[in-house]
């Protein structure tokens, strides 16, 4: 089983969002024992698995 080494095959991203949001995501996180960034990776990946789309319209 080949793994990819820290870094490799990888990009960083940041986003700057509402504060609240912010909270909202860090307890969901906590409440897991996991980091934010980890948690954000599995909820995008499960988005992303499900298929759907994301409808978004102009306010």
């Amino acid at each position: 089983m080949a793994t990819n080494p820290i870094g490799k095959g990888t990009k960083t991203i940041g986003i700057n969002m509402n504060a609240k949001m912010a909270d909202d995501l860090t307890d969901r996180a906590e409440s897991m024992h996991l980091s934010v960034s980890k948690y954000c990776k599995i909820i995008l990946q499960q988005w992303i698995d499900s298929g759907k789309k994301l409808n978004l319209t102009e306010r």
